[in-house]
């Protein structure tokens, strides 16, 4: 009997050793993620990043402009290093789980998530160097790492060349992926690759043109239009890198309230409305996007709706005014708030984001042309494209302003739309600001550093119009940028007034 028991122990004992840690594995919380369970909330909080912009920066570049009173924050200026924890805080945890799905992809040698991982890191980051300067990069979301618990700052200059790097990097190796390659659980270009790959080229003349007033980038932003089969970009109608929501799980910032119950599918009582200088640049145009941007005044949608015969209105609000300031415009004027523009239906019912254009893409490439880059091609044909790309973006939805081809047709039907050489890089840069309306990121970073449209803060704000989001409150105390601070700027932490490299 006692040698039963011995063997039976010994058994039990080389049995544990054997497979204890096998049974031990839980078949429902396994201990390796598969890179692509990684993929869409990174692709969705990646577009987050962007669309958060859309009023803040928004205001900056006066897209939008809010009730005066109401954004005393924001619309005047009165800011602090707390106004802008939540866009810091974001970007750099998202980096985490970048970082992991790259090193998920190397591990597992599936190079199209590690391919997919450089872009989504080069993508996040310029959006956060453009609006705070210099950064980390090469250490960013790394605070598990040892050792790199404070990441390394670089100056801005530096983090671009870097973004650049990875960029080629996911374009070669997208490039070498076999024929049929599919990359899974993609929501953005539902797995094909190629798209993957014209976002990384295009992103790459983004970078490339946000330089262009502090360096010499001409040989390679020809490099990248003059070659497609190199550098392939967006390139055909409807390319371009948006995410379609799904309005069952996952809403856009716009969709978020409730539908108003007038029917007339717009928030009237909206305190964010679209600007003056919006508004009154697609008016002197008699742009069709403003249909689509704005919804008319509430008071002359209720005319309207009481008798057609009376016109639809539209009215920016002047940026930047105190609470004085509102009631004064508006007993000087005549007016109440309900004859001011608020956000339009078609962004009510909408369900996509935009993360880069193709007009955007071909407004770039017209820059190029008309400031010597050596880009092929004509920069009036260019122009053209670019701005119907721009109306391409709203076809035919139900219920819904749209922009047909009557409407295209009689807009360049006008004097003083076609591309004017001797006007040329004014169109550009109007063209530039007007298409990326809420995606404050770019409007502001492309009239930062082009000066155009001309922006004039409120008549009592606290300070110019800002020019930088301003580091948290939280990553202040932060040893690597105190240090990075004390060795390039004199020990002063910059405040909103303080330009980023890429500006004049």
């Amino acid at each position: 009997m006692k040698q039963y028991i011995i063997t039976g122990a010994l058994a039990l004992a080389l049995f544990s050793c054997a497979d204890f840690d096998e049974i031990n594995k839980n078949p429902n919380n396994p201990e390796s993620v598969p890179p692509e369970m990684l993929l869409p909330p990174i692709i969705s909080g990646a577009v987050s990043t962007m669309t958060g912009s859309g009023s803040r920066a928004g205001q900056y570049a006066q897209h939008l402009a809010w009730t005066g009173g109401t954004s005393e924050g924001d619309g005047r200026y009165n800011l602090t290093g707390a106004s802008w924890r939540k866009e810091w805080n974001g970007a750099m945890r998202l980096l985490k789980d970048v970082n992991q799905l790259r090193e998920i992809a190397i591990a597992t040698r599936q190079p199209r998530y590690e391919a997919v991982a450089l872009v989504c890191k080069a993508y996040i980051l310029s959006l956060v160097t453009d609006a705070f300067g210099d950064i980390p990069y090469e250490e960013a979301g790394k605070g598990n790492v040892d050792g790199l618990e404070f990441p390394r700052y670089q100056a801005q200059q530096e983090v671009y060349a870097a973004i650049l790097d990875d960029l080629e990097t996911a374009n070669q190796a997208l490039k070498a992926l076999p024929t049929g390659t599919v990359i899974d659980r993609d929501i953005l270009f539902d797995g094909d690759p190629t798209a993957w790959r014209a976002f990384a080229n295009s992103l790459k003349v983004r970078i490339l043109m946000r330089q262009s007033r502090k360096m010499d980038v001409k040989a390679r932003v020809a490099a990248i239009f003059n070659n497609p089969a190199e550098y392939p970009v967006f390139d055909g109608e409807g390319k371009q890198a948006v995410l379609r929501y799904d309005n069952r799980v996952d809403f856009y910032r716009w969709f978020i309230l409730n539908p108003p119950a007038d029917g007339s599918g717009v928030n009237f009582a909206d305190n964010g409305r679209v600007s003056d200088v919006m508004v009154n640049l697609l008016l002197r145009d008699e742009d069709p996007r403003l249909a689509i941007y704005a919804a008319p005044t509430h008071n002359s949608y209720l005319a309207h709706r009481a008798d057609p015969s009376v016109p639809l209105e539209y009215r920016g609000q002047p940026t930047g005014l105190s609470a004085a300031e509102q009631e004064e415009l508006q007993a000087r004027e005549g007016l109440d708030d309900g004859d001011f523009s608020v956000i339009g239906k078609r962004f009510r019912v909408e369900n996509r984001a935009f993360l880069m254009t193709r007009a955007e893409l071909l407004l770039l490439k017209t820059e190029a042309m008309i400031t010597g880059m050596g880009v092929n091609g004509g920069a009036a044909a260019t122009y053209r494209e670019a701005i119907i790309a721009s109306f391409d973006r709203w076809p035919l939805l139900e219920e819904a302003p749209y922009i047909s081809g009557t409407m295209k047709e009689d807009y360049f039907a006008q004097p003083g739309t076609a591309f004017d050489p001797a006007r040329g890089a004014q169109q550009v840069a109007e063209q530039l600001w007007i298409d990326s309306f809420l995606n404050g990121f770019e409007g502001w970073s492309a009239w930062r550093r082009t000066g155009i449209p001309v922006l004039v803060p409120g008549p009592s704000v606290l300070s110019p119009i800002p020019v930088r989001y301003v580091y948290s409150d939280n990553e202040q105390n932060n040893p690597s940028l105190v240090r990075w601070v004390q060795e390039t700027m004199g020990g002063h932490m910059p405040d909103h007034n303080v330009k980023v490299w890429f500006q004049p």
